[in-house]
């Protein structure tokens, strides 16, 4: 089973505390929101993420899968179609 792309943000900036408690995760901050990118091998592992961000008293305020098309992906390939957007 592939591993999957996630991103858990959550408010506030991370501090280097912070972001070692997401060892293994791209943590980067923008606007007073600290976003973490993370692959998970299954549901359990994403479960986990999740356990950690409500353990440390964040506030979660999105989670969403991002999706990194490859060229087998028969939706990612682009339409010749001139009216398209």
């Amino acid at each position: 089973m592939a591993r999957l792309t996630y991103e858990l943000s959550f408010k506030g900036a991370a501090s280097e505390t912070l972001a070692v408690a997401f060892e293994g995760c791209r943590v980067r901050t923008d606007h007073g929101i600290t976003i973490v990118r993370s692959e998970v091998a299954d549901q359990a592992a994403l479960q986990g993420l999740l356990s950690r961000v409500h353990a440390l008293g964040l506030e979660l305020l999105d989670l969403r899968l991002v999706v990194e098309p490859d060229e087998s992906d028969s939706w990612a390939i682009p339409s010749t179609d001139p009216l398209d957007p």
